[in-house]
């Protein structure tokens, strides 16, 4: 990965909105992508866990990269997800992903069967040997196999094409192992919001890719500016604002929390994968009166010099 594409800064993770009856809503899609990118975030990341990748076609996964590529232009990096059930189902995904215009790869463990580090591995390292751009690992243990810190070290060695790691298991343990005597162009990425901060304090990422990003830019971009610039007051701030709106989010599915937030500032209308029960109805009722009291106070934050 050359200097100028390297991963860094804030990074939108985008939804992939869709219709009543499933189609992508790729319109919507792609007025998100660019929002993201006005309010100066550095990258667009598709096909994650925010995307929703185990539910999405190999054909919609082209499509989603194509399209951020478009709404990113020349200067915004783009990263792709290539997760999937079977390891050659990845190396196809990686191929696509590249020709679709992405800069960089996510390759998470394979989704829903449970493996041991050593076929994760072999897997990563397989297919690290056939890829036609830089990758990184995605340690997402909430939805595949999680990653170990000795894994993660070896595959990093072995692996030319692996330049780093998003790491979203909400732990810091990999992170600050990297850290110590980082290897000269590794890529640290910090992938769940709830460690974000604390990642922040101790500089243990180069670059955040956030959900949170995708539908409140502003709030991820201007935590991550406070940190760098040593403005802790605001930066503390910032950051309990945040931490408020994980605890709503996290009563939801993810990524139903980040749904609503878009149906709520862009006009989106949220889809879910599953009905909504009677309880899920009142808690986004709660939800849409909670966010319509929580995001003029955080915007008044923002605002402050």
């Amino acid at each position: 990965m050359s200097q100028t594409r390297r991963p860094q800064g804030v990074i939108s993770a985008l939804l992939l909105p869709r219709d009543a009856a499933g189609v992508p809503a790729w319109e919507a899609f792609e007025a998100n992508a660019a929002y993201a990118i006005r309010a100066g975030l550095t990258g667009i990341c598709v096909n994650g866990a925010t995307g929703e990748y185990a539910a999405t076609t190999r054909s919609e996964r082209r499509e989603a990269t194509a399209r951020a590529r478009k709404a990113g232009g020349s200067s915004a990096i783009v990263l792709s997800g290539i997760g999937a059930v079977h390891w050659t189902e990845t190396r196809l995904l990686a191929k696509e992903a590249a020709d679709a215009g992405a800069d960089a790869l996510l390759i998470p463990a394979p989704h829903f069967f449970r493996y041991e580090q050593h076929d994760l591995e072999e897997f990563f390292i397989r297919v690290a040997a056939d890829l036609p751009i830089a990758a990184m690992l995605y340690n997402l243990s909430a939805f595949t196999g999680g990653l170990t810190l000795p894994l993660v070290e070896r595959v990093l060695r072995s692996a030319d094409s692996i330049v780093g790691i998003k790491d979203s298991s909400g732990e810091l343990v990999i992170l600050e192992a990297l850290s110590k005597e980082p290897a000269p162009n590794l890529v640290r990425a910090i992938g769940n919001d709830s460690a974000l901060s604390e990642a922040l304090d101790r500089k243990f990422c180069d670059c955040v890719i956030s959900g949170v990003a995708g539908v409140l830019p502003e709030l991820t971009l201007s935590l991550w500016n406070a940190s760098r610039a040593g403005e802790a007051q605001r930066k503390q701030i910032l950051a309990l604002r945040l931490s408020e709106l994980l605890c709503q989010l996290n009563v939801f599915p993810t990524p139903w929390g980040l749904k609503l937030i878009a149906e709520l500032r862009f006009g989106v209308a949220a889809q879910f994968s599953l009905p909504l029960s009677q309880q899920r109805k009142r808690q986004v009722e709660d939800f849409r009166t909670w966010f319509g009291q929580w995001w003029p106070q955080t915007e008044a934050d923002l605002k402050q010099a």
